[in-house]
C-alpha cells in the first residue's frame, strides 16, 4: 500500500513540478505541458484504483470508480459543459483519501 501512495503523490505532484519550472523558466508553455499532463495523472490514478479494487474491497473504491465512468459519460453526452472541468480534482482528492483510509487500516492490522 505504501508503494501505491507514494506512485499517487508523485502523479498528483508532477503538474505542479512542471508549472513550477515554467514560473522559474518564465515559459508559458510549460503550463500547456502541466495542463495535459493532468490527463497522465488521472490516468495513473484509475489504474491505481483498479489495482486496489483487486486487493481491497471497499465500497469507497467502487465509489471512486463509479463516479469516474459517470464523468466519462457525462463528458461524452454533455459535452464541453464548464462545470465538468470541477469533477476531475475532486476525484484526485477522493483517490487521495481513499488511499490515505485504506494505508491507515492496513497499518493497524499490521500492528495487532
Amino acid at each position: 500500500m505504501k508503494v501505491i501512495s507514494v506512485i499517487n503523490y508523485l502523479a498528483l505532484a508532477i503538474p505542479f513540478l512542471i508549472a513550477l519550472f515554467g514560473l522559474l523558466a518564465s515559459n508559458e508553455d510549460y503550463y500547456i505541458y502541466a495542463l495535459l499532463s493532468t490527463a497522465g495523472t488521472g490516468a495513473i490514478q484509475v489504474l491505481l484504483a483498479l489495482s486496489m479494487l483487486i486487493n481491497y474491497r471497499s465500497i469507497l473504491l467502487t465509489t471512486y470508480l463509479t463516479i469516474t465512468a459517470l464523468f466519462f459519460i457525462m463528458w461524452y453526452f454533455l459535452g464541453d459543459k464548464s462545470w465538468l472541468i470541477a469533477i476531475p480534482p475532486i476525484l484526485a482528492i477522493f483517490l487521495t483519501y481513499i488511499i490515505h483510509v485504506e494505508k491507515n487500516k492496513e497499518d493497524v492490522t499490521s500492528t495487532i
